[in-house]
């Protein structure tokens, strides 16, 4: 049994678009949805996943998309039809909001060393400590938080949209910082965040230009 997979939505109205052979447009509600037919479970192999990016960075670069995750997959076209019918509205505003951007990330590593060793051995410390620990590994560290609001401040008036979140990345625990950047004030927008990784230590990886991922849903 074969299902369709989505790498993004578009604008239907978007005729210059160039997509690989096997991909194909499902119109609908001045929407189009870009598909591929694929299994029903979805591999997790790193070549596909990184195949699936590839794509999707491809589409960005030619027009605005609201750019979905790897594993986004609904059964057939009929169910792709409504879906775009159902969020039609969603779908516009975030076209509109998307329009001609790019994504910028900031990757702030967090020393949570002590709070993980806590939290490893909760029999070895009280219960109070073993909360506290916990608190502090899903709260933001100062520090973090601190810089996060410096480069907010150093880079205003350049991006559209900004958003914060905790993850975790290559083992560490990070903070990102992603920044929704129209093209137009992309260069200015990097030629500030250098300037600022020159002034601070430890700013961060930088990441981008990317699909406005952060920003799609």
């Amino acid at each position: 049994m074969m299902s369709l997979l989505l790498y993004g939505i578009i604008a239907d109205d978007d005729a210059q678009l160039v997509v690989e052979p096997t991909m194909r447009l499902i119109k609908a509600a001045g929407l189009a949805a870009i598909v591929t037919v694929c299994e029903v479970e979805i591999s997790r192999e790193p070549a596909l996943v990184l195949a699936f990016g590839d794509q999707v960075m491809h589409i960005h670069q030619q027009t605005t998309v609201i750019p979905m995750r790897y594993g986004s997959v609904l059964v057939d076209e009929d169910s792709v039809i409504n879906h775009l019918h159902e969020h039609e509205a969603d779908y516009q505003t975030r076209l509109a909001e998307l329009d001609n951007c790019e994504e910028m990330g900031i990757r702030i590593t967090l020393d949570l060393t002590a709070e993980d060793e806590v939290i490893a051995k909760p029999l070895q410390v009280s219960g109070y400590n073993y909360l506290l620990a916990r608190k502090r590994a899903y709260a933001i560290p100062e520090k973090a938080e601190r810089q996060a609001i410096l480069i907010n401040n150093a880079l205003s008036g350049l991006y559209r949209q900004h958003c914060a979140a905790l993850s975790v990345f290559n083992g560490q625990h990070t903070y990102l910082l992603s920044y929704l950047v129209p093209r137009t004030v992309l260069p200015e927008f990097c030629e500030r965040l250098n300037a600022l990784a020159e002034s601070i230590a430890d700013l961060g990886f930088i990441s981008g230009p990317w699909p406005p991922y952060n920003f799609a849903s």
